[in-house]
């Protein structure tokens, strides 16, 4: 082991990607976390803020069976759907096929029991589920670098996802000029969802009710 890691992490920087650009790694000996475009994006801050919308938006005594997450990167959500619920079949859509690369490479994604991994447009994906398949909990973390594609607040998409999943958690970001962005996200939903939401420093979660 280099001692030295122990204080001064390991950057890795790796190639961008047709979706994601200035992709990097900060490896400590015992976890990495991954960046993109400056935005961390998997590690143990994402498990943190996920940990807590599962805590605070879902029953304590939720069970589901099926999971679908929008959005995988290195894995973390996956990880943790297997914390709180191993028995779960878990289906992950990602649109990048190096962020699945770089989760099995450096976050172990391979390991993952009960991972079903779809390389496809979310908004596609969602949009072709057929009306007799139905998801228990969904968790919806998309972005490209800093930003959330537009097409993935399209009200229609997030109707289709209320339609076939119990329960529907969105991270959304919360700090800096991303704070108005997502204020004027969640004044787009009031006319057609109600919503409860959960914060950290950086984040926001909402579970559409």
């Amino acid at each position: 082991m280099n001692f030295l890691n122990l204080f001064f992490p390991r950057r890795v920087y790796l190639p961008d990607s047709r979706f994601n650009k200035n992709i990097s790694l900060l490896c400590y000996p015992n976890s990495t976390t991954l960046y993109v475009d400056g935005l961390v994006e998997s590690g143990d801050i994402m498990t943190k803020i996920w940990q807590k919308g599962i805590v605070s938006l879902l029953p304590k005594s939720f069970k589901p069976q099926k999971v679908l997450l929008l959005g995988l990167a290195g894995g973390c959500n996956a990880r943790l759907i297997n914390r709180f619920y191993p028995n779960a079949q878990i289906t992950a859509v990602e649109i990048d096929q190096v962020m699945v690369d770089i989760g099995k490479k450096y976050f172990a994604l391979d390991k993952i029991k009960n991972l079903h991994i779809v390389v496809a447009d979310a908004l596609n994906y969602v949009m072709d589920i057929q009306n007799n398949y139905d998801f228990d909990l969904v968790l919806v973390d998309c972005f490209v670098g800093q930003q959330i594609p537009t097409k993935l607040e399209n009200i229609d998409f997030l109707k289709k996802l209320k339609k076939h999943s119990r329960y529907v958690l969105i991270n959304r970001l919360w700090w800096a000029k991303e704070k108005d962005v997502t204020i004027h996200f969640f004044r787009s939903l009031t006319p057609h969802f109600f919503f409860i939401k959960t914060h950290t420093t950086t984040n926001v979660l909402i579970s559409l009710v």
